[in-house]
């Protein structure tokens, strides 16, 4: 892992290097992300709603949902993924319900249902640069108004990159697990105010 800190351009193009250069398959990248989220979010509770975009953070949160335990966790999806827009995230989506997991789509999560329960946050990851509206802003305030701890995925959900800008909204998290090295925008502007107390995992990638 590295000890620096990284734009939202070289974070991309750490992945890229991954897939291209050295040849690993970006499922693979993803699962090992999981499996780091998985493990955090066990020592927060042992109840999980998985709130999960359209893309690939959202990718990372249903691989994690696995590696949880189905009668552990609700899935909430915003938007179902789209295998030409984001391969990983609609092969997870594809692999729960072929398991016979069930998930909400575009349903949004009463926080009142699931008191004390581990929020993870997999809606939207570094890749956000506009403001929010319509229903993502309305998941990212339900998330806020949870009662148990939240957990976010690489970067706050509505956090931007490089800026620590808030676009909207953002998630006010706990832990924030991020991968391979910390953000710009989660040590500047608002960052360290949503970031809460910041977990840096590997992705499997060799020095």
């Amino acid at each position: 892992m590295m000890t620096r800190i990284l734009s939202v351009a070289e974070a991309r193009a750490l992945d890229r290097d991954a897939e291209v250069r050295l040849g690993m398959p970006t499922l693979l990248l993803m699962e090992n992300a999981a499996r780091s989220v998985a493990e955090v979010a066990r020592t927060l509770g042992d109840r999980f709603v998985i709130l999960a975009g359209a893309g690939n953070n959202g990718g990372d949160g249903l691989a994690a949902a696995r590696h949880l335990g189905r009668s552990r966790c609700a899935i909430f999806l915003l938007a179902e993924p789209v295998p030409g827009k984001a391969r990983d995230a609609a092969m997870q989506a594809a692999i729960l319900r072929a398991a016979g997991w069930t998930m909400a789509v575009g349903e949004r999560p009463d926080p009142a249902a699931f008191r004390d329960a581990v929020w993870i946050d997999a809606l939207f990851g570094t890749g956000l640069d506009r403001p929010l509206h319509g229903p993502a802003l309305a998941w990212i305030t339900a998330c806020n108004a949870a009662k148990g701890p939240r957990l976010c995925v690489d970067i706050p959900s509505g956090l931007h990159g490089d800026t620590g800008e808030v676009l909207g909204a953002a998630v006010r998290g706990d832990v924030t697990v991020t991968f391979v090295a910390p953000k710009r925008g989660m040590t500047v502007g608002a960052g360290p105010q949503h970031c809460g107390r910041v977990e840096v995992v590997g992705l499997g990638l060799p020095d």
